[in-house]
């Protein structure tokens, strides 16, 4: 499993990247989702009317974006008092809605690094665009070239979660050039998230140096390790050996004859593997 979460800037595309993605195959998980959600229960809509006023609902008692926004994003006391009304229950959330998932896994999540990266989280993406790209893309909403400066003041500097990203992605130029370059990326994200640890108790060293020549020639493992074991089960001694591989190479894994006395391959799915070691590891492995 992999979990790859997108923030950006305002207007820099995160919502088309993860589109493309779920294009791609990713599941995917939306934090601004989740909070359209959250406006419907009626301990928050209470909890903001009784924090701005009843001008923030319609006649139906619906809360209007616009109208939390100008509160929310005109002075920064507003502003954190609605992050902590909010986040807490947008990430716990999240996290649940990831847990149930597996395989490539996409949340995007606007405010990934002002919050703090939930442990969750295997690699961070952050998309950046120019200003002028931004400011082109926001018109359509209505905003006017002061709106962004606005919103973006009460966030971190782009300079800064450009530092703490995994993978950056500009989007400045085509849709399709976007598009492209969405695509190259999700295969390296499918590719890992299929790295699993397989495991195999061999009773005779022979035998395991076999598979480990296997592997190599195959290019079908990466890290192997092989060391003596005693089992508790049975009371026998024998070679336990692991390496890193693709859970859909599975079916290859049993095919050298020096398994036909061995008990595995036994697989093991992996988190928290840091996204550049899983890089490393993918490279080992055949196309």
């Amino acid at each position: 499993m992999l979990v790859s979460a997108v923030t950006g800037d305002v207007g820099a595309g995160k919502s088309t990247l993860t589109a493309f993605w779920r294009e791609a195959g990713a599941s995917v998980v939306d934090a601004d989702e989740i909070v359209r959600m959250l406006w419907s229960r009626p301990e928050i809509i209470t909890a903001a009317v009784s924090r701005w006023g009843e001008s923030i609902v319609d006649g139906k008692g619906v809360v209007l974006s616009s109208r939390v926004a100008a509160r929310a994003f005109g002075d920064e006391t507003e502003y954190r008092w609605l992050c902590d009304l909010l986040h807490p229950l947008v990430r716990m959330e999240m996290e649940r809605r990831t847990a149930s998932l597996d395989g490539w896994v996409v949340a995007e999540i606007p405010l990934l690094f002002e919050s703090g990266l939930p442990w969750w989280v295997d690699v961070s993406v952050y998309v950046t665009a120019s200003d002028e790209f931004r400011m082109l893309r926001n018109s359509i909403r209505g905003w006017n070239d002061t709106e962004i400066p606005r919103r973006e003041s009460f966030l971190l500097p782009s300079e800064e979660k450009r530092r703490r990203a995994a993978v950056v992605l500009e989007n400045s130029g085509t849709l399709e050039e976007f598009r492209s370059l969405a695509f190259r990326h999700a295969e390296l994200f499918k590719r890992s998230s299929a790295l699993v640890r397989s495991s195999v108790f061999f009773q005779k060293i022979e035998d395991a140096r076999r598979y480990a020549e296997y592997l190599h020639k195959e290019r079908l493992g990466a890290e192997c390790l092989c060391s003596p074991v005693e089992t508790f089960d049975r009371c026998e001694k024998g070679w336990f050996f692991s390496f890193f591989t693709l859970e859909h190479w599975f079916p290859l894994l049993s095919q050298p004859h020096c398994m036909d006395a061995a008990r595995g391959p036994y697989i093991e799915r992996m988190r928290r593997i840091p996204w550049a070691r899983r890089l490393a590891l993918s490279e080992e492995l055949r196309p």
